[in-house]
């Protein structure tokens, strides 16, 4: 007759031969995956070779720290790193914002940015728009530069607000006090100003 311990010993066993057994065929059989979305086409064009090895990224949001301790916040729909340039991000849908010295909020917006991870610098272009209380700056390209606290706007400049409208070349916004110069490319050019009625 088999003792209880040796009775014990064999079901103890028998579970340990089912489990491996169970455990094996399910592990086998269910490999799992990881979802991957191939960015590279069979297209020859610019866009679709410089996809070739992208990161994508959904909601992003970036920090930027200036040198007065002022938050420069930057979100995006979509994000992406190129394996080509991995210092750079490009934003989808950037919205920026930071807080003035007046303690009102300025709010950058364009269709695509880039950010640059090692400076933490931010070139905005694709429907450039600045707002801050009543004014309204427009421009094709704008560059934040965190060191400076500076927002350089280049090409087509269009300040409004309620009682103004400015046109010019290039523009630089201080992101701390609001101060905003606009100049022209050619020094004999003027910068173009109207009075609304």
């Amino acid at each position: 007759m088999i003792s209880a311990k040796a009775k014990a010993n064999i079901f103890i066993v028998l579970i340990l031969a089912i489990s491996i057994i169970f455990y094996g065929y399910y592990i086998s059989e269910n490999k799992g995956y990881i979802k991957s979305t191939n960015y590279n086409q069979n297209n020859t064009t610019k866009e679709s070779n410089a996809q070739q090895g992208t990161t994508r990224f959904s909601n992003v949001e970036y920090k930027s720290l200036g040198d007065k301790n002022q938050e420069f916040i930057t979100k995006g729909d979509e994000a992406f790193i190129f394996k080509n340039n991995p210092n750079t991000i490009v934003i989808i849908n950037a919205r920026s914002h930071t807080i003035l010295k007046d303690k009102s909020i300025l709010y950058l917006t364009s269709n695509e940015a880039e950010y640059y991870k090692n400076t933490q610098n931010i070139k905005y272009f694709n429907g450039v728009k600045i707002r801050n209380k009543n004014s309204i700056i427009t421009a094709k390209t704008a560059n934040f530069y965190k060191n400076k606290n500076k927002i350089r706007l280049e090409g087509k400049i269009i300040f409004t607000d309620t009682k103004n409208i400015i046109k010019g070349d290039i523009a630089e916004l201080d992101t701390i006090t609001n101060n905003l110069e606009i100049s022209m490319y050619k020094k004999k050019d003027q910068v173009y100003g109207q009075r609304k009625k």
